[in-house]
């Protein structure tokens, strides 16, 4: 027997002789592989590791804290990442109808260093001006959303989901 046929040996049936590749149960005459029980553990062991592995993962995605970001510091190498943003609402915000129901809903924000416009559509924008949770000028908001960076540099950022939004209406004597 040559050096080739050893390693090969597991990808064949030891009673019929055809080539099963990796399966443990030979399909052709149900003769068991004779391959050693430590590798069928170590492939059930490495399959639930994994899925333990992307549990850990989606925590860690979803549970951590944004940083506040300054408006200044966004870049178009930034577009559509999740972002936080913290500033005074420079405008009443604009509610854009179309057919009499709540298209979007947009408003600019700055925080010092920069501003930037906010953005809701749809049943975000229905949920924010139902609810009466619209900013006026001069309110202090934070929000948390995808950013939108424009080819010519001017960012936007899209809010997702009504608790995303956090108005501060004491902010206004800082």
């Amino acid at each position: 027997m040559n050096a080739g046929a050893s390693q090969n040996q597991g990808a064949f049936c030891p009673s019929c002789e055809r080539f099963i590749g990796p399966a443990d149960v030979c399909p052709y005459c149900d003769a068991d592989s004779a391959r050693p029980p430590i590798m069928r553990t170590l492939r059930c062991v490495s399959l639930v590791l994994a899925f333990v592995g992307l549990g850990f993962l989606y925590l860690a995605a979803t549970t951590k804290e944004l940083p506040t970001q300054k408006i200044s510091e966004i870049t178009p190498m930034m577009n559509f990442a999740r972002s936080q943003v913290a500033g005074s609402v420079q405008k009443d915000p604009y509610v854009g109808e179309k057919k009499g129901l709540v298209d979007y809903i947009s408003f600019p924000i700055n925080d010092g260093s920069g501003e930037l416009r906010v953005v809701a559509y749809g049943a975000v924008a229905k949920s924010l001006k139902d609810r009466k949770l619209l900013p006026v000028k001069g309110d202090f908001v934070e929000v948390t959303g995808d950013l939108d960076v424009t080819a010519d540099g001017n960012p936007k950022l899209r809010l997702d989901a009504t608790e995303k939004l956090r108005i501060r209406k004491d902010a206004r004597a800082q």
